[in-house]
């Protein structure tokens, strides 16, 4: 607007001075005669210009007592003053000696400090409507003759559109300062950059506890601000979208903090260009923490089922040596058969055995579970502890026809320092749960030993494992097979041993082909 109103002053300007040469040169008819006639028409030209502006012009005479000099059409529309009314009078001849004195007070402290005058003053038409005008003053001398130049802009409209334009300003500003509470008030941060990785947005003010010295500063590239790189982070959420235009999601755990990165490709309104990524980045911790939580409480819920069906079983499996050994004691005194008598005694010998491994076993566990199961080392020859093994496990063999035992594997020279009680333990067990599924075949044992840890293992070709209950075999309380003889402690008793070790168990198993089962300690 300022600009426009510079250039509608300049031209009024230049054609005021050949209005006012005009006014000079009237005066002196006499001694420029020759030339009146070839500047007459030039400057009725220059008038006709003045009179038909879109704006009031105005030429106050100031040698004249501030009389009119000039009034031309938009003055008389706008002031519902004809010319002849006005010209060679003054403000106050034409708007009384109030309003008048008010005019010419603006007039001589203007003349007086030799200053333009430019100011917003309100200016009420004939037809009672008020507009919002710009009115600038300024003087124009020719010679010893002095002007006052008036010109008044109507600005109405433009104030309405300004006063528009604030108030939709205000809103923006508004929905922005309420987008920016409600993105800092949420657990999650957004950057938007460009296919050159320059950021064009962002909000990431929840994240600054979370990314410490990482910023995303817009109009620069993100890889440099945030990481220090010169190219594009490799395995980046951001840049992987950028370069395959595929969604992306990842996430970044760093100590007790998870944050959960997923980004999006941005394409244009047609979708034939793709413009950057939106990357949202996420402090997931205690959604992770919930669904730990609730993990933790369903599987304590399924141990509280399964401790249930335990004790089920428990009960079932100490009555059931327990009835055996009271029975066959009865049958022991009333018979005289030595045949009899020697199947009693070893049927109450081998019941008396499973209730005592039982009751072992349950103590075990609890030694474990509150932390006072002792391990006590020492320096034991491995070679003598695995023969022993095998010969009391070929003596317990109840199929010695059909599965033979065997320990194959071995190194001429083996002593560590270790508990042998509790690796005896664990590979008893394991020979054990062999023999109760291997009905022919074989069992094979033994050991390997290397500068860091020593394996053992237990093979045999039984009935196997089915491959989705292999995870579940040393879990405490399970039993994979509800028909043979066992309380499914013996495993994860093993378990707990071998982690107390610092060892590692586990199981290789096909069904309907054997299992081996094996575990290793450090050294």
């Amino acid at each position: 607007m300022s600009i426009i109103v510079l250039i509608l002053i300049v031209e009024t300007a230049l054609c005021i001075i050949l209005l006012l040469s005009w006014i000079r040169n009237k005066k002196k008819q006499a001694a420029y005669k020759a030339r009146e006639a070839e500047i007459t028409d030039f400057q009725l030209f220059c008038l006709n210009i003045l009179d038909n502006m879109p704006f009031p012009v105005l030429v106050k005479d100031i040698n004249d007592d501030f009389k009119y000099k000039f009034w031309n059409k938009e003055a008389e529309l706008q002031s519902g003053k004809k010319q002849s009314e006005v010209l060679g009078h003054s403000d106050i001849d034409i708007f009384g000696e109030e309003r008048g004195l008010r005019y010419r007070k603006i007039d001589e402290q203007l003349v007086k400090d030799k200053k333009e005058y430019r100011s917003e003053e309100d200016y009420l038409t004939p037809d009672g409507v008020l507009h919002k005008t710009i009115v600038s003053k300024s003087v124009v001398s020719l010679g010893n003759d002095h002007w006052l130049l008036i010109a008044r802009w109507d600005i109405t409209k433009i104030k309405e559109y300004e006063q528009e334009l604030i108030q939709a300003k205000e809103k923006l500003e508004n929905v922005i300062k309420t987008q920016d509470l409600v993105l800092n008030s949420i657990n999650f941060g957004l950057v938007y950059v460009d296919k050159n990785y320059v950021v064009q947005w962002e909000s990431t003010a929840s994240l600054n506890n979370i990314a410490k010295g990482r910023r995303y500063i817009a109009g620069k590239v993100c890889y440099e601000t945030v990481m220090g790189r010169q190219s594009p982070c490799p395995h980046c959420a951001l840049s992987d979208t950028v370069e395959k235009g595929k969604p992306v999601r990842h996430e970044i755990t760093e100590g007790d903090t998870t944050i959960e990165i997923s980004a999006i490709p941005v394409y244009s309104n047609d979708g034939s260009e793709m413009l950057g990524g939106l990357m949202k980045l996420e402090d997931i911790s205690d959604k992770k923490r919930i669904e730990h939580l609730l993990y933790e409480v369903k599987k304590a819920d399924e141990a509280n089922q399964l401790k249930s069906a335990f004790l089920a079983n428990m009960s079932h499996e100490i009555r059931t040596p327990l009835n055996a050994i009271v029975g066959f004691s009865n049958l022991l005194a009333e018979t005289d058969d030595p045949e009899e008598k020697k199947e009693f005694v070893h049927i109450i010998t081998s019941n008396n055995e499973l209730l005592l491994q039982l009751i072992n076993d349950i103590i075990d566990m609890s030694k474990i579970e509150a932390g006072t199961l002792d391990f006590n080392y020492s320096d034991t020859d491995i070679n003598l502890l695995m023969e022993d093994l095998c010969q009391q496990m070929q003596l317990k063999n109840q199929r010695p026809d059909s599965v033979k035992i065997e320990f194959v594997q071995k190194q001429p020279e083996c002593i560590i320092h270790t508990d042998q009680n509790r690796v005896m333990q664990v590979m008893i067990n394991f020979m054990t749960n062999a023999m109760k599924f291997t009905e022919q075949g074989s069992i094979t044992f033994g050991y390997e030993k290397s500068e860091k840890e020593i394996y053992f293992f237990v093979k045999d070709t039984g009935i196997g494992i089915p491959a989705e209950k292999k995870d579940k075999v040393f879990e405490r309380f399970v039993k994979l097979n509800t028909f043979v003889q066992g309380t499914g402690l013996g495993l994860p008793i093993c378990a707990m041993i071998i982690e107390k070790f610092g060892g590692i168990i586990g199981v290789d198993s096909k069904e309907g082909e054997g299992s081996t089962f094996w575990f290793r300690l450090p050294i």
